[in-house]
C-alpha cells in the first residue's frame, strides 16, 4: 500500500470514529432533553391503551376555565317573535354572532336554563348543563316550544315546554329579541 492510501485510510477512520462519537452524544442528549419536557404515565397501563402525557397542575386549571368567543357587534343576529302566535324563533346563520340565553330568573347570574349559540363550543356537549339543551337555532331543538307572555325589566318572559320536560318560565335578554308581524 502507498503512502497516501496509508494516510487516507487513517484520517477516514479517525472522522468515522469522531462521527460516531458525535452521533452518540447527540443521541444521548436527546433522549435526556426530551425526558426533561414530556413526562409520561407509565405506572398502570390498561390492555390496548397508550401511555398518557402528565400535565402539570397550572395546565389542568387553564383547561377548566372556559372562556366564551367574543361577539361582534357588527354582526350580531337576535331571535325573532311573531306577534301572530307569540313563537320564539333563533334562525341558523354562520355569518353572524349571536349567544341567547334563556335563564330561570331575570338575572343574568341565574341558572342558564337554554341556549342558543353560532359558537360549536357553547353547544356541543351543552357546555353550560342547560336543563333544557343547548342549540344553534330553533329549528334544532327536538320539540321544544318557547312562547313569549311579556316583560319583566330588561328581560321578556317566556314559556318554555317540550316533550318529557317540565313547562317552566324562562328569561330572555331584551338586546337578543326582536318582534316581527
Amino acid at each position: 500500500m502507498s503512502k497516501f492510501a496509508i494516510e487516507v485510510y487513517k484520517r477516514s477512520t479517525e472522522a468515522f470514529g469522531f462521527a460516531l462519537i458525535n452521533f452518540a452524544f447527540l443521541l444521548l442528549s436527546g433522549c435526556v432533553t426530551d425526558a426533561n419536557h414530556r413526562q409520561i404515565d407509565t405506572g398502570v397501563t390498561k390492555v390496548n391503551s397508550s401511555p398518557r402525557q402528565v400535565s402539570s397542575e397550572q395546565d389542568t386549571l387553564k383547561k377548566q376555565r372556559y372562556v366564551p368567543p367574543e361577539i361582534s357587534e357588527e354582526a350580531i343576529q337576535k331571535a325573532v317573535i311573531y306577534r301572530r302566535d307569540s313563537i320564539f324563533h333563533v334562525f341558523n346563520n354562520i355569518r353572524a354572532d349571536y349567544r341567547i340565553i334563556g335563564y330561570a330568573l331575570p338575572d343574568t347570574n341565574s341558572r342558564k336554563m337554554v341556549l342558543f349559540s353560532v359558537f360549536t363550543s357553547d353547544v356541543e356537549g351543552n357546555l353550560f348543563q342547560c336543563p333544557y339543551g343547548s342549540y344553534y337555532d330553533s329549528a334544532q331543538r327536538d320539540e321544544l316550544v318557547i312562547k313569549y307572555t311579556g316583560e319583566r325589566g330588561s328581560f321578556i318572559v317566556a314559556n318554555i315546554s317540550g316533550e318529557n320536560r317540565q313547562p317552566a318560565t324562562v328569561y330572555f335578554q331584551k338586546k337578543w329579541v326582536e318582534f316581527d308581524d
